[in-house]
């Protein structure tokens, strides 16, 4: 049984998911949101957000595949998007975030995203972490790329939305050697 920590750099706070969280997580979704992560046209409602939240709180304490965190702001604790990490056979994990759109461009996706490696590499005994990227998703590149993943090629139709369609991806990857900048290296 493992316990959802709690991480923090001082820029973003990283833990549960709450019950409390489904109305803004729900509020926070975009239409970019749901497309990068291959769901649209289809939307999150609260049903599915709190089935969600209730499948990561498991798979905490079950040590199940995912480890997700809600990430907040450390000054106010207001829920501003989350990371996930998918834990894969051989030691490897793939990496996942999100920021709501009122948040973006602030830099919280990549401290959360630096955390959670560091947390991955420290804690789970992974050593890999993928992320995989739309290549025309800029910020997306630029959060992976301001953590220390180093960019490894295209992955061909890698992706298959659940509407049975197949993207391409750049695949990223991160090793426990490779330096996790701190939130004072990455200007924030």
């Amino acid at each position: 049984m493992s316990v959802w920590p709690t991480l923090s750099d001082g820029v973003v706070t990283l833990g549960p998911f709450l019950t409390e969280d489904v109305d803004a997580h729900v509020a926070g979704e975009d239409e970019e949101h749901a497309r990068r992560f291959g769901w649209w046209p289809d939307r999150s409602n609260n049903s599915t957000a709190l089935a969600a939240f209730e499948q990561w709180r498991r798979d905490w304490e079950e040590n199940g595949a995912t480890r997700s965190f809600a990430t907040r702001r450390a000054d106010t604790g207001v829920l501003v998007g989350g990371c996930q990490l998918r834990l894969r056979e051989k030691r490897m994990a793939e990496l996942s975030y999100w920021t709501f759109p009122s948040h973006r461009g602030r830099g919280f996706a990549r401290c959360a995203a630096a955390l959670v490696c560091r947390f991955a590499f420290q804690n789970l005994g992974v050593e890999r972490i993928e992320a995989y990227v739309e290549p025309d998703n800029a910020a997306s590149r630029r959060v992976v790329e301001g953590v220390g993943f180093r960019e490894e090629g295209l992955v061909r139709k890698r992706e298959l939305t659940q509407h049975g369609e197949r993207k391409d991806m750049t695949l990223y990857g991160l090793l426990p050697a490779d330096p996790v900048p701190s939130k004072e290296s990455r200007g924030i």
